[in-house]
């Protein structure tokens, strides 16, 4: 206490009785105000007779205290030059210290005597052992102080004493932050603690500026981190030092600012219950409408155009708010307030369908999404727009329905998805596992695969085997927008929905492009006009080994970015590989993939890659100062990668294909880019670098190198591009292994036609393979399975694996592992006659399905042991399209973990071709590294 003071501030309080704490929470605040001199601010405690000492040596005193008035909580009250009696019948009763004692004391024990000020604030509840503020009484605080400063400083003190500048803290957030409800929670947290400032977008991310100290804004950051929205990722916090030109008197949103680049964007997010529940109550204004959405949930990357993300940034731009939708945009309490694509039946996104012949029909919601219901019963296709690209639907328990949109498609066998209302009506269809509810319900709403055999049985059922043909697993999503909720709430089952493209072609965005694409597939349309930006496809995903892993990365995964190891500095756009193509632009210690492209063999894919890779550099504020490309020179994808390089003097990266696949799973893994692991990649075929294809492969490798230790035995791909498509080729190439061929000719008619003696005579002019992709093909083939010729990529091996689903293993063939060449060989040779002598002999296909399954996965783990010998690791990765096989992925992941092996596979990152962007980017980062010319 100093010896004199003109004004002495007294703040009163019991800090563990809730808001009687009230007044030493104002002195917290207070200080961080600039006073003028001659202005004492005091802690006076729980008070009493105590502070009489701070009543002398001073001309003002001002007490600020809480009294208990839960009626008027927040309310603040000025009493000046008060006295005992005149608080005797001053609002408020006398408090916790006796304030009314010790004023009536003072005139007799003090002379002389300081005017005495009563600043007082309602509270809500005196609650013993209770450390927070009523929400009342906390966000009145801010107002407290500054009533107490400026009374001060403009009535108590001669002009130009003052300077109302004010020290704080500015706060730089990186990370997901924008488009996820993170400004609204940081306003009501900075409210709830009394403080005051601002938040606002930021082209990098968040900034928040605070009026604070430095343990306060510490404390505030902890609290961020620890109670930020679920779905917030908040990467950094960067704080420095910050001066207020005019100190604030409210924490507010303020317009966002354009400065930097590299915020994050969230993905797209499923109904979340607040929503679904006032889209189903019937007083609700928004009942029944169909782009009902909030902070928590709706469309996001899927509508966004430039960053930071605010409404005129997004396809939502064009729709004015309403009176009231303006009012809940702008209130704090409400869940909308600051939720961008917010809307209503007045001023949003309207529903209208078109009909075939191209007549229009508007309405209400309800009556078209009736109509739709009706067409859907009667068998008809329909084209809807959804969140990121139009879909087709049918009814899925109509075998009719489904061959037609089948015919018109032009896709025989390629399994179609099913979409349900929501988890409980899963739930009635499949006995479900925690690990398949979790992912069916999550906000990515994704495709789960799940298996037919636990399918329940019901009165009506599905039309399973026209959906997935062949196959143990049917793909089940449940509605991923209130559109498609409101359209199965109308109908009695699921629906097929299924990508709305044709030919290959990427899926249709717009509503022109759709009716002209679209119009040989669907009997109906069902339009909005709310326009999709970011073409976004449905994701995929199958539990395996009790983890989720998708096998298509788009709506609702993307563009979340994936965390590069520390140490890949720079900037890279990786453009993948041919089939499944996504892209990739890694930079600032992160890795962002482009939702999934679709097979560059359609001039439509090719495009869109081609377009992609314009935008999402402009889009996430990422120059790439390298490009990242596939081994093999015909790609259509290293063909656009090195006329980028030419045409923007960027150095070019040419990356091994197999190399790409371990290195993808490693970043997921968040393995450090030094640390050298066996990697076991298997899939279709990939260039190597001796020029032969490869797609067994045992490398031990690291982000920068790798060194082939290991193959499976290659064989000749008779007819080259053709044994991708017609299995029994890769069958006849095995005949070197076995000589049982006349006993196979009633089961592998194919085997015996003249065009297969002419192709094993041409087989020295036909490129080697080691694909373990068409090894599977091979066994495909002898047990019956395998078209003769496939309608979709992995057509045979799928059918394969559905086929050892439904047998348990009898025997365990021998797959012999040999040296030659200067390479470890996993040779299939030997367990082609056991093979062939027990399916002549009568047994199950089902069964040696399984046999095959299990000889791999004894072979691979002979292989690995034998390669312990040679190099030293303990860590084994497991990538390529082969991966996806849950029999094969889920066996050798326990018996090489009995051997006591680290393995690391992947999850959020597909292990097929629509992941080696990934791995392409990281390695180019590694090399630009290791040749000293990082950051690229």
């Amino acid at each position: 206490m100093k010896a004199t003071a003109g004004v002495r501030i007294v703040f009163l309080g019991n800090p563990l009785r809730g808001d009687d704490a009230a007044g030493l929470r104002a002195l917290a605040l207070c200080r961080r105000f600039s006073w003028p001199d001659g202005v004492e601010l005091v802690d006076g405690g729980t008070g009493g007779v105590s502070l009489l000492p701070l009543f002398r040596h001073c001309r003002r005193v001002i007490l600020v205290d809480t009294f208990l008035t839960a009626g008027r909580a927040g309310g603040i009250n000025l009493l000046r030059n008060v006295t005992a009696d005149a608080l005797a019948g001053s609002d408020g009763a006398e408090h916790g210290g006796g304030i009314k004692g010790l004023l009536a004391l003072v005139p007799q024990l003090v002379s002389p005597a300081p005017v005495v000020d009563l600043m007082v604030i309602g509270g809500h509840r005196f609650t013993p052992c209770t450390l927070e503020l009523s929400h009342e009484l906390a966000c009145a605080l801010p107002a407290l102080c500054w009533r107490l400063h400026g009374y001060v400083t403009e009535e108590l003190m001669p002009p130009g004493l003052v300077s109302k500048a004010l020290a704080g803290y500015r706060l730089h957030i990186t990370g997901c932050v924008q488009g996820v409800g993170f400004r609204p929670f940081v306003y009501r947290l900075a409210t709830g603690l009394g403080l005051v400032g601002e938040v606002g977008n930021i082209g990098t991310g968040v900034q928040i500026r605070l009026a604070a100290d430095e343990p306060t804004v510490a404390a505030f950051c902890r609290r961020l981190r620890a109670e930020c929205p679920p779905h917030a990722r908040i990467e950094r916090i960067d704080t420095e030092p910050f001066d207020w030109v005019s100190a604030p008197r409210v924490f507010e949103v303020v317009n966002s600012q354009t400065k930097g680049q590299g915020a994050r964007i969230p993905p797209d997010l499923a109904p979340c219950p607040a929503c679904l529940a006032e889209l189903n109550d019937a007083t609700d204004r928004r009942h029944g409408y169909p782009f009902i959405n909030c902070t928590n949930c709706g469309p996001r990357y899927s509508i966004v155009r430039a960053l930071p993300w605010d409404r005129a940034h997004t396809a939502m731009a064009e729709f004015a708010l309403c009176t009231a939708c303006d009012e809940e945009y702008g209130d704090p309490g409400n869940r909308r307030f600051h939720a961008e694509p917010v809307a209503c039946a007045v001023c949003g996104p309207h529903l209208w369908l078109q009909g075939a012949e191209g007549q229009h029909i508007r309405g209400a919601a309800a009556s078209l999404l009736a109509q739709c219901a009706t067409w859907l019963k009667q068998g008809r296709v329909l084209a809807l727009k959804g969140i990121g690209g139009f879909q087709l639907a049918c009814d899925a328990g109509s075998a009719t329905a489904i061959g037609l949109l089948r015919e018109r498609k032009h896709r025989p066998a390629k399994p179609f998805a099913v979409m349900m209302r929501d988890l409980a009506q899963v739930d009635a269809w499949f006995e479900l596992n925690d690990a398949e509810q979790a992912q069916l319900s999550s906000p990515a709403a994704p495709i789960v695969l799940l298996p037919r055999a636990r399918l329940r049985p019901r009165l009506a059922g599905m039309a399973t085997d026209a959906l997935a043909p062949g196959l143990a697993h049917l793909g089940v999503m449940v509605a991923s927008s209130p559109l498609h909720w409101l359209l199965l709430n109308e109908l009695d089952g699921p629906l097929v929905m299924t990508s709305g493209n044709a030919g290959g072609e990427p899926i249709c965005t717009g509503n022109r492009q759709a009716l002209s694409a679209l119009a040989p597939l669907a009997d109906a349309f069902l339009l909005h006009d709310r326009p999709i930006v970011n073409r976004c496809d449905d994701s995929v995903l199958a539990v395996v080994a009790g983890r989720p892993r998708l096998i298509r990365r788009a709506r609702g995964f993307v563009p979340e970015p994936i965390p590069l190891p520390a140490g890949l500095n720079g900037t890279v756009l990786a453009l993948g590989a041919d089939l499944k193509n996504s892209c990739c632009l890694a930079g600032s210690g992160r890795a962002v993939l482009s939702a999934h492209m679709g097979d560059l063999a359609s001039p439509a894919c090719l495009d869109a890659l081609g377009q992609e890779v314009e935008r999402l550099p402009a889009l996430l504020g990422i120059r790439p100062r390298a490009i990242a490309v596939d081994l093999h020179a015909d790609y259509a994808a290293t063909r656009l990668g090195v006329r980028l390089a030419r045409e923007r003097g960027l150095p070019l990266y040419r990356v091994q294909h197999h190399h790409a696949h371990l290195v993808s799973c490693l970043v997921e893994n968040s393995h450090g880019p030094n640390e050298p692991v066996l990697g076991v990649v298997l899939d279709g075929l990939g260039l190597g670098d001796d020029g032969s294809l490869w797609g067994g492969e045992f490398m031990l490798a690291d982000y920068a190198a790798y060194h082939r230790l290991g193959r499976l035995r290659p064989f000749p791909l008779l007819g080259g591009d053709q044994a991708s498509r017609q299995p029994w080729r890769n069958l006849l190439a095995q005949r070197v292994s076995f000589s049982l061929w006349p006993e196979l000719q009633s089961r592998c008619p194919l085997l015996f036609r003249d065009e297969a003696e002419t192709l094993l005579a041409m087989a020295p002019r036909f490129p080697l393979t080691s694909s373990a992709g068409r090894l599977f093909d091979a066994v495909a083939a002898l047990l019956g399975v395998a078209p003769a010729e496939q309608s979709f990529e992995g057509e045979a091996a799928m059918k394969l694996e559905s086929l050892a689903g439904r047998a348990q293993a009898s025997a365990c063939y021998d797959v012999r592992v040999s040296r030659e060449g200067g390479l470890w060989q996993l040779d299939p040779a030997p367990m082609w006659p056991m093979m062939i002598n027990a399916l002549l002999g009568g047994a199950s296909e089902a069964v040696l399905a399984a046999n095959f399954h299990l000889s791999l996965v004894s072979g691979l783990c002979r292989m690995v042991q034998q390669l312990q010998r040679q190099a030293r690791f303990d860590v084994v990765a497991l990538s390529g399209g082969v991966m996806q096989n849950r029999l094969l992925l889920a066996a050798l992941i326990e018996a090489l973990e009995a051997m006591g092996l680290t393995v690391l596979t992947q999850s959020r990152v597909p292990s097929n071709d629509g992941g080696i962007a990934l791995g392409q980017a990281a390695i180019a980062l590694a090399r630009g590294r290791s040749r000293g010319k990082a950051p690229l």
